[in-house]
């Protein structure tokens, strides 16, 4: 009797971010399928962007955005008073021009604060697909100067930070944090 086997080899391929060319950034999760469109022309609402790539959008008030800030302004009058927006129509970004960039994620901590949990240390990559805009109502409602009680580093509200929100499927792959996390950024290839 003759057996033939078939050995499949499998090439895992581990990244990793240089901390010489990482930058601090924090991450909020989104979940991209409940979305109609992104702000990126050509790419799909889906946290999945093919090959193990996570979909991600960038704060406009981020150091790594590149362009003009998003349009519109913060007005109260979206707001309910409770942190959620009534008129959650949001701004064009029509010169967001990170749009289809790669980056190396890596969790460096809860920025809830949480014990009860742990970075995974790995890798992964996202790829910018939206814009998570300081002049959304579905952001600027849930910071207290609005009625909300979120912090405005974990609403992109926070100028200077770099803020990325990445899909949720993302969560598990970076840690056991239930909450919002610490994170260090690289750019890279997609």
């Amino acid at each position: 009797m003759l057996f033939t086997f078939l050995v499949a080899a499998v090439l895992v391929v581990v990244t990793s971010i240089d901390p010489a060319d990482a930058v601090a950034g924090v991450t909020t999760f989104n979940d991209f399928g409940t979305q109609s469109t992104v702000a990126c022309a050509g790419f799909a609402p889906t946290n999945s962007q093919g090959n193990g790539i996570f979909a991600a959008a960038m704060s406009d008030l981020s150091p790594l955005w590149q362009g003009a800030r998003c349009q519109g302004t913060m007005d109260a009058s979206k707001c309910n008073g409770r942190g959620s927006c009534v008129n959650c129509v949001g701004p064009a970004c029509p010169d967001e021009e990170r749009c289809g960039t790669c980056f190396n994620v890596r969790c460096t901590g809860s920025l809830d604060g949480e014990t009860s949990g742990a970075c995974s240390g790995r890798t992964i990559k996202v790829k910018i697909v939206d814009a998570c805009p300081s002049t959304h109502p579905a952001n600027f409602c849930k910071i207290p100067q609005f009625g909300g009680t979120i912090r405005p580093i974990e609403a992109c509200e926070q100028p200077g930070v770099n803020a990325l929100d990445i899909a949720t499927t993302a969560r598990s792959a970076l840690s056991t944090f239930q909450g919002n996390l610490n994170i260090d950024i690289e750019q890279t290839s997609c």
